[in-house]
């Protein structure tokens, strides 16, 4: 089933959560939503679940309005991120719950029950009470407990957050295996980027209750159109300039950043004095310990800190009086002792950046 969101807006008291949202989720696609805490994201599910009533506009459900229809009648499954789940009742009692509320026989419970349990490979569980279960336990009895009432749309509040990493990593993989399998279009929330990259057929992104942007993972990712997305996907570098200098020839524009030239991709729509901000991604600067060959975007600078972050050390460069955030491998660090103090050259091309002007550039000095 396809929904759809138009112009949905939602309040509490002066506080406008939702602002004019319209989003369209096809029918079996996984689609999802990237925000930060606050943005609307739950509030959002729960208006498509019908447990929440928009201000204004309309939800659809396979194309017919559904503002009127009650929770319990929509086909609606939602997981929530605090799994939720009766202490006093077992696994199998508790995915049975829902089926058991709509009346259906002791043979159909047992053979729905059942088969939800082995396909999310927790049947021996069956017998177990939820505080005898580990996070990541819980989270697909409460899955299964959604699941098992067969429904067409599946809403995920954010149901990884609560887990430690290996954890959410393994159950990443679970749901796009479920996904594969079972079809269901579904619309999940996180405000964690990787998950939301691994996860999305497409990928929306919220913020202060609108969509900034949707479209496919790698299109948000290296392509992002504001600078709100740009962040979000982890271009955490961000400089404000003036465009200096145009270059019809090779396609660039030069920005200037206080002491610093930056060379970045030509757009049609620059204009020289024209105000920017240029987005760059840590993992798209190259650390060089002799000053490289290249003729654009090479600056010397001093390492200022570093911290281990899994596979690889983030770097703080200073370069006149800016400072860039770099992602070195790790091996690559114990090799050449990156120690604070030391002067190194960075590195990148001019289509690693992201360049935008007013108003999709809101960043400040």
């Amino acid at each position: 089933m396809s929904v759809e969101l138009k112009n949905i807006w939602k309040s509490y008291g002066k506080n406008n959560v939702l602002r004019g949202l319209s989003l369209t989720v096809k029918e079996g696609e996984f689609l999802v939503v990237l925000g930060v805490s606050g943005c609307g994201k739950t509030t959002m599910l729960h208006i498509i679940a019908g447990i929440l009533r928009q201000d204004e506009g309309d939800v659809f459900i396979d194309g017919r309005v559904v503002n009127d229809v009650p929770p319990e009648e929509r086909p609606v499954g939602l997981v929530f991120q605090d799994y939720l789940l009766f202490p006093h009742l077992n696994v199998f009692q508790n995915v049975a719950f829902g089926l058991k509320s709509k009346g259906f026989s002791e043979g159909e419970i047992r053979e729905k029950v059942h088969r939800l349990l082995d396909l999310l490979k927790i049947e021996h569980l069956k017998d177990r009470y939820p505080t005898t279960l580990s996070g990541g336990e819980q989270q697909r009895v409460a899955l299964a407990r959604a699941l098992v009432l067969e429904p067409r749309v599946l809403l995920m509040d954010e149901p990884l957050s609560n887990l430690d990493v290996t954890t959410r990593e393994s159950l990443r993989f679970e749901l796009k295996r479920l996904h594969k399998r079972l079809g269901i279009t579904t619309i999940y929330v996180t405000h964690d980027r990787v998950e939301a990259l691994t996860l999305a057929d497409r990928l929306a992104v919220l913020h202060d209750g609108r969509i900034e942007q949707v479209g496919e993972p790698k299109e948000v990712f290296f392509k992002p159109k504001t600078d709100v997305v740009a962040s979000l996907v982890g271009a955490e570098n961000r400089f404000r300039g003036c465009i200096t200098t145009i270059n019809p020839g090779n396609r660039t524009a030069t920005v200037t950043v206080r002491n610093l030239d930056i060379t970045v991709p030509l757009e049609d729509y620059f204009k020289v004095d024209e105000h920017v901000c240029i987005f760059l991604r840590p993992d798209d600067i190259t650390v060089h310990f002799e000053k490289p060959s290249e003729e654009v975007n090479v600056f010397k600078g001093v390492i200022e800190d570093q911290f281990l972050i899994g596979s690889f050390i983030r770097v703080k460069i200073s370069v006149e009086d800016q400072f860039f955030i770099v992602d070195v491998p790790r091996d690559l660090t114990l090799k050449y002792k990156l120690d604070v103090g030391k002067t190194v050259y960075i590195s990148f091309k001019p289509s690693a950046t992201v360049c935008l002007r007013k108003p999709f550039c809101r960043c400040r000095d």
